[in-house]
């Protein structure tokens, strides 16, 4: 008997390690290996692989962490030993009490960060097309799970815990996906999708990582400031094909001054190891120190950094899409093939593989969570001394705090900037009493933050104004760029002011918990007029739901002058509303919704007004996935603002109908685009650009045409109104003989470069499209115009509306070459026949950050019939 015993356990103990080991393979799952030629899982698939896993394993809990943009389900798989889920919650709440020093001795914080695991947190093909990622994460859990690594992966697993995000864009993925197996093994396989691959921002989802406007962001930013607190992340990425294989960092210079020295070196650590490990597996061509800098905020992999955290950025040599290419070495810049001490093992050329790409994903993402428990305590340690660091310390020239005043141009949009800045992990507390600071009185509900916080990197360099270093590729030479904007001072964008306070000072003060929008109080409804000021951008909002209403139709006035009367003062353009049975009904929701206060007038008769009809609007979306387009529909639906989007065959005539653009729209809004793309579907052929185009199906070929830009002539003669945004009004430039030009379109890069700086403008807010805004203002410059107007003849006439200041033009960023456009216009009405064309220079509208400016835009779709 008991040596049938002995027998039975011996046994179970033979086949223990293949039980533990039965978890499903994705190949298994899937069909085929992951990263074969031209095979692509889905997010569906995708998520049921994880779903499986999840059943099949104790080391691992996917988790639902938000809906996409278009309601999909984002997963984060947790992987950790069981012993370690049994405890999530402590070792969370530890990360949580060692970001935190205030009251925290360094001997409890050793304690903590031994007590304590280390986290690390993975996140894939942000961007849809660079889909590597999200394919090889499904290997990499399950190499987690069943202990399939070059280290004991059982002993790993008990200090760090692994989070696996297998894409932050699901759905970009499925569109991606199923395009390409709609036209895989046709003449259109390495062909582009003809739209955006987020709903609103396409590549731009990775520009939107302070301000939070896209659900996806705001999902991912709550698990790593709020939820679960990483120490370490990578966003895994995919860059172009002839670049070199893998870039990993370090960074190169400029450094964001606001970083602390340890996450730099921690970086450093992290991306050596990546580097090391890989080099000892034989793989070529990583490189580490070039093109990715350290300066800018805004990026999934950058915002980290003023979090406190390591955070790393891998970029992969792409395919196309899972297409494999053949790269001649020949086609490889001499900068990717020559042996240097950033790129000391150069890849030689020939083909590149979806597979190859698999293959060196696995081998870093499990190099780093090699890393992360070789350097456990440490990474925990560290991560309490930067943020007791940024609690304690003062930084040369570092500001006290930042005051922002209760007075404010536009209070709610004040509000949804404290708003964004709290969801980032900021502090910030209110005044309850009147009090002084650096010289100036602040009344009370004026709100301050202080400085001394676990995130003041990231609060400083959001607050503050940046100043980009003058950087050349040698003395005397071509300045350097960044990577991608120089500036970006949150509150010059939303148009809010905001102190910089130097010295220490003490006032009674609460931090809030939330923000808090005060209860509207509903106007009188025994008077004539409700009034909403043209400085609110929400009260734009409630104008578009009131001139929606095709069964009441609303009385509405805008003013052409301010207004003052007892007890309110509001600007010019302000909304002066019939306060109808209708409007009673209504305008108490709208208030309360959009946070805006209504005044009342008995009569409208000696103001200077000029009525607002309802303004059909039209915005054009061309098939080359523009991301301003886009980022103007999130403008537009966020404010609720109604719209039909408008595609080439909506200005080309039919067999059964010709075009009349003025029958279904009063304004056809252009976004930043170029007008080759525009007219006729692609770049010019001497364009840099054109050699993106690819071929694509005949129905999404094509631009306006000639045809369309008669319509829009027509359009704008029989009194439409066209707006063009930033490179957009090249179109009128080119087909219109209007009396304007862009003086910037052939200056010298070495002569002008303001490379997306934050620059003064002056305006003119008596004008139709500059109602609201402040008479000076800041204007986010990207690629943008600076015009010239002239003395026009015939139908023509122009209106200057805001110019470039005549001095001290830049306020955040870089700008040489100031004096060519002082005084030059940014922002022109010009009138031809009975409509308008309005020229916006730069992107008024830019990523949806700049509501300081968005009322160029706003004015232009209510734009009263003025005499």
């Amino acid at each position: 008997m008991m040596k049938k015993i002995f027998s039975f356990i011996s046994l179970s103990l033979f086949f223990l390690p293949l039980l533990l080991i039965a978890q499903t393979s994705p190949e298994e799952f899937l069909g085929h290996k992951v990263g074969a030629d031209r095979k692509l899982a889905d997010y569906n698939q995708i998520l049921a692989y994880f779903e499986r896993l999840d059943k099949e394993s104790g080391k691992i809990s996917v988790l639902t962490i938000g809906k996409t943009t278009l309601g999909k389900p984002m997963i984060m798989a947790v992987i950790t030993s069981e012993e370690n889920m049994a405890r999530l919650k402590t070792y969370r709440e530890i990360a949580k009490r060692l970001r935190d020093a205030r009251g925290l001795t360094t001997e409890e914080a050793k304690r903590l960060s031994k007590e304590g695991k280390v986290i690390i947190m993975i996140t894939c093909s942000l961007h849809s097309s660079e889909i590597a990622a999200s394919q090889m994460v499904m290997e990499l859990a399950h190499k987690l799970v069943t202990g399939q690594a070059s280290f004991d992966v059982d002993r790993v697993l008990k200090e760090v815990i692994v989070l696996l995000v297998p894409t932050t864009n699901p759905d970009g993925h499925q569109m991606v996906t199923d395009w390409y197996r709609k036209y895989v093994g046709t003449k259109y396989e390495n062909g582009r999708m003809p739209w955006l691959y987020h709903h609103y921002a396409g590549h731009d989802n990775n520009r939107d990582w302070f301000m939070l406007n896209l659900v996806e962001t705001k999902a991912i930013t709550k698990v790593l400031y709020h939820d679960w607190i990483p120490q370490i992340h990578i966003d895994e990425h995919q860059m172009g094909e002839t670049d070199a294989r893998l870039f990993v960092p370090p960074f190169m210079d400029p450094p964001n001054p606001n970083v602390h020295p340890l996450v730099w070196q921690g970086v450093g650590l992290c991306g050596m190891s990546m580097a090391y490990d890989l080099q000892k597996n034989d793989f070529q061509g990583v490189v580490y120190g070039r093109e990715y800098t350290g300066w800018w905020d805004g990026a999934c992999d950058n915002t980290g950094w003023l979090h406190n955290t390591i955070c790393l950025l891998s970029e992969m040599a792409s395919v196309n899409i899972a297409s494999p290419i053949y790269v001649d070495p020949t086609e490889l810049p001499k900068l990717n093939i020559e042996k240097r001490m950033q790129l000391p093992d150069p890849w030689p050329g020939g083909w590149w593989k979806l597979r190859d790409i698999v293959d060196y994903e696995l081998s870093f993402s499990l190099s780093l969570i090699k890393t992360a428990f070789l350097h456990k305590e440490d990474f925990l340690y560290n991560f309490y001394k930067m943020c007791r660091d940024s609690i304690e310390k003062t930084e040369e020239e570092q500001p006290f705090a930042f005051i922002i005043p209760k007075t404010q141009h536009d209070y709610p949009s004040m509000l949804r900037m404290l708003d964004i800045l709290m969801y980032g992990g900021a502090e910030i507390h209110k005044a309850k009493e009147d009090f002084v600071a650096d010289g100036k009185t602040y009344p009370v509900g004026s709100f301050v933050v202080l400085m001394s916080q676990p995130y003041r990197p990231y609060v400083q360099a959001l607050l503050e104004k940046q100043k980009y270093p003058d950087m050349r590729l040698y003395p005397g030479g071509p300045p350097v760029p960044p990577y991608d904007t120089a500036g970006w001072t949150f509150p010059l964008q939303m148009g809010v002011r905001c102190d910089r306070i130097h010295n220490p000072f003490k006032t009674n003060l609460t931090k809030l918990e939330k923000v808090l929008y005060s209860s509207m109080t509903s106007p009188q409804k025994n008077s004539s007029f409700i009034v909403l000021d043209s400085r609110l951008n929400n009260s734009y909002s409630i104008l578009f739901h009131l001139i929606k209403d095709k069964e009441d139709k609303v009385e509405i006035y805008r003013s052409k002058d301010i207004i003052k009367k007892d007890g309110f003062n509001v600007a010019a353009g302000s909304f002066l509303i019939k306060n109808t049975p209708h409007v009673q009904a209504v305008i108490p929701g709208l208030l309360e919704k959009w946070h805006v206060k209504a005044y009342v007038l008995e009569s409208v008769n000696e103001i200077p007004k000029a009525p607002l009809k309802k303004h059909r609007v039209g915005l054009y979306q061309s098939w080359r996935s523009n991301m301003d387009e886009g980022w103007t529909r999130y403008v537009f639906d966020d404010m609720e603002i109604p719209f039909v989007t408008l595609h080439n065959k909506d200005f080309k005539e039919t067999k059964k109908s010709k075009v009349n653009l003025n029958s279904k729209f009063d304004v056809i809004v252009f976004a930043d685009e170029n007008s080759d793309v525009i007219k006729t579907g692609k770049p010019r052929q001497d364009s840099p650009y054109d050699i993106y185009s690819t071929d694509i199906p005949p129905e999404y070929e094509g631009g306006i045409g000639k045809e369309g830009v008669e319509a829009l002539k027509t359009f704008v003669e029989q009194g439409g109104i066209l707006v063009t945004l930033n490179n957009a009004c090249g179109l009128v430039f080119k087909e219109f003989n209007i009396p304007v030009r862009n003086i910037l379109e052939r200056v010298d890069r070495n002569k002008f470069i303001c490379p997306g700086s934050i620059l003064k403008i002056k305006i003119d807010n008596k004008s139709p499209i500059g109602y609201g805004m402040p008479k000076e203002a800041a204007a986010m410059f990207s690629r943008s115009l600076a015009l010239r107007t002239r003395i026009p003849s015939g139908e023509w006439d122009r209106k200057v509306v805001a110019s470039y200041a005549k001095e001290n033009v830049l306020l955040s960023g870089w700008l040489l070459g100031e004096d060519v456009i002082t005084r030059k216009a940014a922002v022109v009405d010009v009138t031809y026949k009975k409509g308008h064309i309005i020229l916006i220079g730069f992107r008024c509208q830019h990523r949806a950050q700049s509501y300081g400016t968005y009322k160029f835009l706003l004015n232009a779709l209510l734009y009263p019939e003025i005499d």
